[in-house]
């Protein structure tokens, strides 16, 4: 006989399977369409209109600012932006924060063709957790948008002055 303890888990099992396969399901459409802007993107780049059609270095006025990346890694042989397997650690964790590490792994293979081990995520998220961008949380993890810092309390300047 089943005892509660058992069925909990198992209807946890249940509930995180399913859940995985509803951000598959609503991922699909976005993950081809984005992809297709890519190829078109690339396609641009690799016939040179990309700058003679973007106006000189100008950004649209609708597109969102850009931060200069202070030290991108190399791009690859097809112009894409070459990526660490902790940028795509991140990444899945702002999209999706609370996933595991074998959920993780998985995205990283699904969405990057990246096949990494729970393993080598898990190490990479401890060292994450050490500098202050990642956190356990419950079974899953979460991305910390600004590494924690020390700070020290300064004493307040405020005085207070009887009759105000």
């Amino acid at each position: 006989m089943a005892t509660t303890y058992q069925y909990l888990l198992r209807r946890k099992t249940e509930l995180e399977t399913r859940m995985i396969e509803a951000q598959r399901r609503a991922q699909a459409p976005f993950e081809s369409e984005l992809r297709a802007i890519v190829l078109a993107l690339d396609a641009l780049k690799q016939a040179g209109m990309a700058e003679r059609l973007s106006g000189g270095g100008e950004q649209p006025s609708f597109a969102p600012a850009q931060p200069p990346a202070p030290s991108a890694p190399t791009p690859s042989k097809r112009g894409r932006r070459g990526r660490t397997t902790r940028d795509m650690i991140l990444m899945a964790l702002a999209q999706a924060p609370g996933l595991n590490e074998a959920e993780i792994a998985r995205q990283l293979d699904h969405r990057w063709s990246r096949p990494v081990t729970p393993v080598q995520v898990g190490r990479e998220l401890e060292q994450l957790e050490t500098e202050g961008l990642a956190k356990r949380s419950g079974p899953g993890w979460i991305r910390l948008e600004k590494p924690v810092e020390e700070t020290e309390e300064l004493p307040s300047l405020s005085v207070a002055v009887p009759g105000y």
